[in-house]
C-alpha cells in the first residue's frame, strides 16, 4: 500500500456492495434511489471515495459506501477516515463532561489556571479568557496553523512559545475568529486537570462509555485499522473529476493541535455521534453523558460573519461550542465540517425531526458534504425543494473552493522590478534565522547542475529552492501534499551591513521576521 506522495491517474468508479445498504425502510422511494444519485455527485465532484450515513428517528436508514478508499479497495461504511474539525465537537463534550463532575466551568475560571504554560503577551487578556471564549472562537488570537505545521514539538511547548505572538486586538471577537490553535490549548487544558493526555481524555471520557471500537487519534493509528482511506488532493477541479490526483501520505508525526481535528472513526460512527449530541447524551435510552453540559455546546455563544444569507436559511449562523448553529426552511439544522490533509467531512442534525446525515470523503476539496444535509433533508421530510443541491449548488460551490485555493496558494505577490539588483553575495545569506513562535528556519547554498549555487530554505519538513526575485527578495515554492503554495523571503540588512533577519510570507500571510542567529564567514 503506498504511503507516499506521487501523482496518480484513476478513472476507475467503484460503489461498495449493495449489501452495505441495510434494510431499514425499503418501501422510500427517495433511499431507494439515494445510492445512484450519490454515485453520481461523487463522479460530477472528483472525488475518489466516500461514504455516506443517515439515522432518521434512531434507525439507521441508510449506510452506503462509494468509489475507493485507495488506488485499488472499495470505499464502505466500514471505512476509517479522518474527521477533521468535526473533532472540535468531540473536544468541547469532553470538557463538557468535566464541568458536570465540577472539575472546572465553562465561563468563569480562566483557562489559564487550568494550564499555567498558556500565557498571552498580553496578560490581562490572558487572565479573562474562559473556556467558552476560546471553544466559541471569541479570542482575538490570530491563526497560526503554519507555526505547528508537523512539528514535532510537544503541543504544550508550542503553547509556552504563545507569550511571543503578537495580537490584533486585546478584545474579544464580536464574530467568529476560527482557530485551531487555541482548541489545541482548550484540550490541552482539559486534559491538565484530568490528570490525562488529550487522547486518553477522549477515549475514557467519550469513546470507551459510547462504545466507539473504530475511532481514536492520529494518522499512523488510523493506518493501522484493517480499512482506512488514504487522502487524496487535485490541482485542479477539472483534474479531480477527471481522476487526476495526487496521493498523500500518512503523517507519522503527532497533530500538535489534536483538539482542533485529529480524530478519524468510520460514518455508522459518526451517525451514531450525531444522534448522541441529537438526544442530549443519551443512548439506547441511557443517560450516558451529561445533559446540561451538551445542551450549553449547543447554545449559540457567537455568530459567523456571513455575506447575505440565501433564503430557505436563518438571517445568521450562530456558533455554539464546537457545532454551527443554523435552520433551514423553518427547521434548525445543527452541523459542523472538517477538511484536512487530504479528507474531508460533515456531521450535521435536525434536532426537531430526529435526523442525522454524516458524510466521510478523502479529498481535500469537496462542496458534496456540507450541501448534502440540506439534499436530504427535502427528500425524507419531504420539504419544498427550492433549490438543486447536488447538480447545480455543489458544482458550483467546489469550483469556486478550487479557485480560491488556486489564490492562497499563488500567494499576492508584488509585480516585479526586472534588474533590481540584490545587495549581497549568496552566501551572505546562508544561516539559521529564528523566530520566537514559529521556530527556524535554515538557509543553505547548494550546487546545482547548471544552475551553480543556488539558495535553499528548510523550515521542519518543508524544503523550497529560493531564486532571485528583485532587490532583497526571494521567491520559492512549498510542496508539501497538505501544505503547498509560493513564499516570498525578503532578506533585511542591519545597520553594520549584514544580512540580519529574512522576512517571510506564506501563501500571502503576512510578513513573519525570523532573525538571524548566527554570521556565516566570508570563504
Amino acid at each position: 500500500m503506498t504511503l507516499s506522495g506521487g501523482r496518480i491517474v484513476e478513472d476507475v468508479c467503484c460503489i461498495s456492495p449493495a449489501a452495505d445498504v441495510p434494510a431499514a425502510n425499503p418501501s422510500s422511494e427517495f433511499l431507494k434511489n439515494l445510492p445512484a444519485v450519490l454515485e453520481k455527485a461523487r463522479v460530477d465532484g472528483g472525488i475518489p471515495g466516500m461514504s455516506v450515513a443517515i439515522m432518521h428517528k434512531g434507525e439507521l436508514v441508510f449506510a452506503q459506501g462509494f468509489g475507493k478508499r485507495n488506488l485499488k479497495d472499495p470505499f464502505t461504511r466500514e471505512t476509517v477516515s479522518h474527521i477533521a474539525s468535526v473533532t472540535k465537537s468531540f473536544t468541547a463534550t469532553a470538557i463538557g463532561e468535566l464541568v458536570a463532575e465540577g472539575k472546572v466551568d465553562w465561563d468563569t475560571t480562566p483557562v489559564s489556571e487550568y494550564l499555567p504554560e498558556f500565557q498571552l503577551k498580553d496578560s490581562i487578556l490572558t487572565s479573562q479568557l474562559t473556556f467558552a471564549d476560546m471553544l466559541s472562537h471569541r479570542t482575538p488570537v490570530p491563526p497560526i496553523d503554519m507555526a505547528w505545521f508537523r512539528s514535532k514539538e510537544a503541543t504544550r511547548t508550542h503553547i509556552t512559545q504563545l507569550k511571543h505572538l503578537d495580537l490584533p486586538s486585546s478584545k474579544l471577537s464580536p464574530t467568529v475568529n476560527y482557530n485551531n490553535i487555541i482548541y489545541a490549548v482548550a484540550g490541552e487544558a482539559a486534559a491538565n486537570v484530568a490528570g490525562m493526555s488529550y487522547r486518553e481524555l477522549i477515549k475514557v471520557k467519550l469513546f470507551e462509555p459510547l462504545g466507539f471500537k473504530n475511532a481514536g487519534l492520529s494518522q499512523l493509528e488510523m493506518a493501522k485499522h484493517p480499512e482506512f482511506a488514504m487522502p487524496y488532493d487535485a490541482a485542479t477541479f477539472e483534474d479531480a473529476r477527471n481522476g487526476i490526483r495526487e496521493e498523500g501520505y500518512i503523517d507519522e508525526i503527532p497533530m500538535a493541535y489534536a483538539p482542533a481535528g485529529d480524530i478519524y472513526m468510520n460514518v455508522m460512527e459518526l451517525a451514531k455521534w450525531g444522534r448522541i449530541i441529537l438526544k442530549e447524551g443519551e443512548l439506547d435510552g441511557k443517560q450516558v453523558l451529561n445533559k446540561e453540559s451538551i445542551q450549553e455546546t449547543l447554545k449559540p455563544h457567537n455568530i459567523e460573519n456571513l455575506p447575505q444569507r440565501r433564503r430557505d436559511f436563518a438571517p445568521t449562523m450562530g456558533y455554539g461550542f464546537g457545532w454551527m448553529l443554523d435552520s433551514y426552511k423553518g427547521r434548525t439544522i445543527i452541523q459542523h465540517s472538517g477538511c484536512y490533509a487530504g479528507y474531508c467531512s460533515n456531521l450535521a442534525f435536525y434536532p426537531d425531526d430526529d435526523l442525522v446525515v454524516a458524510h466521510l470523503t478523502n479529498i481535500y476539496v469537496t462542496g458534496l458534504p456540507t450541501n448534502l444535509p440540506y439534499y436530504i433533508a427535502d427528500g425524507l421530510l419531504e420539504l419544498p425543494k427550492t433549490t438543486d443541491w447536488i447538480n447545480e449548488v455543489t458544482p458550483k460551490k467546489t469550483q469556486e473552493a478550487y479557485d480560491m485555493l488556486a489564490m492562497v496558494r499563488n500567494g499576492n505577490l508584488p509585480d516585479r522590478i526586472e534588474g533590481g539588483p540584490r545587495r549581497h553575495k549568496l552566501i551572505d545569506y546562508v544561516g539559521d534565522y529564528i523566530h520566537p513562535v514559529h521556530g527556524k528556519i535554515t538557509v543553505t547554498l547548494q550546487e546545482e547542475d547548471n544552475n551553480g549555487s543556488v539558495l535553499h530554505m528548510k523550515i521542519r519538513t518543508l524544503e523550497s529552492k529560493l531564486d532571485h526575485y528583485h532587490y532583497e527578495s526571494f521567491k520559492g515554492y512549498l510542496h508539501d501534499f497538505v501544505l503547498k503554495g509560493n513564499i516570498l523571503s525578503t532578506f533585511q540588512t542591519g545597520s553594520k551591513g549584514n544580512v540580519d533577519a529574512i522576512h517571510v510570507s506564506f501563501m500571502g500571510s503576512d510578513l513573519i521576521p525570523f532573525m538571524k542567529m548566527d554570521k556565516i564567514p566570508e570563504p
